[in-house]
């Protein structure tokens, strides 16, 4: 997991050199590439390093003031997927992630029970979520017990 970060006056240039999603899109080629805000990207990949991402950025960045970091270590990635999954998502933030409103392809940033969380829309009930690694057992602990919650009782989710 790479974040990369330009000048926010650059980010249309940069965009457009390394053929970068727009805003709330990603894009699954591999590396997979999330858009994070006006001047930030996520690059994910499960067949190159991030020393091979970072360095395929600066060739492709040459002379432009960017920064490339290996997150890996710091954050978290849950697949989470099944009919309940939108129900158990809307019910920790305030994002409309309706089918109609929230669809593969999207992604946003978001607070989710109280932590910062990267929701990513791969299929129509099937999402990654990214967050700080520090907040892997609240989270866990979070999910699972949404599935206490009569909401959400009869439905199926995974994680």
């Amino acid at each position: 997991v790479v974040r990369l970060r330009v000048r926010p006056h650059s980010a249309d240039a940069v965009a457009e050199a390394l053929q970068l999603p727009e805003a709330q899109r990603w894009r699954g080629e591999d590396p997979a590439v999330y858009w994070l805000g006006p001047d930030q990207w996520l690059l994910t990949s499960d067949s190159q390093s991030p020393t091979v991402l970072i360095r395929m950025v600066d060739s492709k960045l040459s002379g432009q003031l960017c920064a490339a970091t290996d997150i890996s270590s710091s954050n978290v990635c849950y697949a989470f997927k099944g009919p309940a999954a939108r129900t158990v998502l809307a019910m920790g933030c305030g994002i409309d992630l309706h089918k109609s409103a929230f669809t593969a392809g999207q992604c946003v940033r978001t607070r989710f029970a109280n932590v910062q969380l990267f929701i990513v829309c791969v299929k129509s009930d099937n999402f990654d979520l990214y967050a700080d690694r520090s907040h892997d057992r609240y989270l866990n602990d979070w999910l699972m017990k949404s599935g206490e919650d009569p909401m959400t009782r009869d439905s199926k989710y995974y994680f």
